[in-house]
């Protein structure tokens, strides 16, 4: 009978070993973590709305440009009158005296005149009807403040570029944690079952003993409670489990509840303890355009207090008709000059609010640039540490395996307690879990020095340095 129940409670275990390792490779087609992390940049609505800013400020860059240079329009107006303000002409009182005169004088005689009477005259000043069309040309001769803001715009553009790549590096890292948090819950949900597995049959084993006389009732109810402890621990990962698939289908982009599929957390190679080849964090980018662009406003600041010289001219048509003939055409050329004498202050203080903001900004990037190379120094030894964890959860699993399975042949005997047993079956379950988060924790601070290092392969729309300025597509 002991035989028996060791070739059966052997088999359990196998079992519940393909029940797991089923369990964390469930799709007949393994997804790898790169494929998330392309549809995640693709499909990720807050990095998108990220590089819709980008792209607003390369419009706002080229509106800064065409200010530089000859803008054309073309305006008509047509207009009815009536009423309004009018000049009156005393024409009758000052003419009809005269004509009188005149005609006095010449009565009677061969050349004499017959001047009309006429009525004082009042002139409006509104046209009852009047057209004006022109084609209007203006340009800036000499304008600091243009060229300055012009400057401002572009370092704001290198900032959101830098932005929207720090975004996208964090997505990929987000993403990453998520996945192998995944892999982590799906794992310790296929172990736990097997440990379920193995704990039922040491129920029954339990009760057969008990009905044979080999053990007493206290023994039974301990596998009991031991196998209901493994049904609420599989409940929790479970909840776990469903958490973090949510979590990688909200980052990627996709419905809550879409289908995805994982990779065998054990099947994934961990990383070489030598430091990748990175780039220049894209952080500490964004802010060294920041203050490019602090000190860019306060150029501009300054730019206010100088002259400024504009050409414009105008050439149309104007009449109280539409009639485009010699009569009615007309054409000027302007030089316009403006130079603000006096502001109660408002220049000098816009010059030291942008001089204090670039000083504050330059004080931060020295600031970040510590804190990136705490950053960097914490991952690599952060991943030196759980390399070497790994090697350890390997060894510890083995010597747990072993000790289980002459647990397992000494309780088949009856030379072993319950006591003895279930605490070699919960030593062997959590050596099995501690091998899988080792991995992945191993997996999760290689991607932790990743992002450190800025040092993953981003596709060039989302490199800051890859986007000429103006562009980000």
């Amino acid at each position: 009978m002991c035989l028996k129940h060791e070739r059966m409670s052997t088999s359990v275990v196998w079992a519940g070993l393909v029940a797991a390792l089923s369990l964390l490779s469930a799709a007949p087609v393994s997804a790898s973590v790169e494929s998330y992390v392309r549809e995640a940049l693709n499909a990720n609505p807050g990095l998108q709305a990220e590089l819709e800013d980008a792209v607003a400020s390369a419009g706002a860059l080229d509106e800064a440009r065409a200010q530089r240079l000859p803008q054309l329009s073309f305006s008509a107006r047509y207009t009815r009158s009536e009423g309004g303000r009018s000049i009156d002409f005393p024409a009758g009182d000052l003419l009809n005296p005269v004509y009188a005169t005149l005609n006095g004088l010449t009565a009677g005689t061969p050349g004499a005149t017959n001047f009309p009477a006429i009525e004082n005259q009042s002139v409006p000043l509104l046209r009852r009807r009047e057209q004006d069309t022109r084609l209007s040309l203006s340009t800036p001769l000499f304008a600091p403040a243009i060229v300055a803001l012009v400057d401002v715009r572009a370092a704001e553009l290198r900032a959101d570029q830098a932005q929207t790549e720090a975004a996208a590096r964090q997505l990929v890292r987000a993403l990453k944690g998520s996945y192998f948090g995944a892999l982590q819950a799906r794992a310790q949900v296929g172990i736990l079952e097997a440990s379920l597995g193995t704990l039922a049959e040491n129920v029954r084993v339990s009760r057969a003993l008990l009905e044979a006389g080999k053990v007493t009732r206290d023994e039974g109810l301990r596998a009991e409670a031991e196998r209901l402890a493994a049904v609420q621990d599989l409940d929790a990962a479970r909840t776990v489990l469903g958490d973090a698939l949510r979590q990688l289908n909200w980052l990627r982009g996709a419905e809550l509840d879409a289908e995805l599929r994982l990779d065998d957390p054990l099947t994934l190679s961990l990383p070489p303890p030598a430091a990748p080849d990175g780039t220049r964090d894209p952080t500490l980018r964004q802010l060294e355009a920041s203050v490019e662009a602090a000190r860019a406003g306060e150029r501009l600041a300054r730019a206010d207090w100088l002259p400024t010289l504009s050409l414009g001219a105008d050439a149309g048509y104007e009449g109280e008709e539409y009639e485009f003939d010699d009569e009615h055409d007309f054409a000027t050329v302007s030089l316009v000059a403006s130079w603000t004498l006096f502001d109660s202050g408002a220049r000098r203080a816009a010059r030291d609010r942008a001089r204090a903001q670039a000083t504050a900004l330059r004080h931060r990037q020295t600031d970040l640039d510590r804190q990136l190379e705490l950053a960097r120094r914490s991952a690599d030894e952060n991943l030196a540490t759980a390399l070497r964890g790994v090697e350890t959860a390997g060894a510890r699993l083995r010597a747990a395996e072993e000790a289980f399975r002459i647990a397992e042949r000494k309780r088949g005997a009856g030379s072993l307690n319950q006591v003895d047993f279930i605490d070699a079956e919960r030593t062997r379950t959590q050596a099995r879990l501690g091998r899988v988060l080792a991995h992945c924790a191993a997996l999760d601070r290689a991607a932790e020095r990743e992002y450190a290092y800025s040092s993953y392969p981003l596709p060039d729309r989302w490199l800051a340095d890859a986007a000429p300025s103006g562009e980000t597509r």
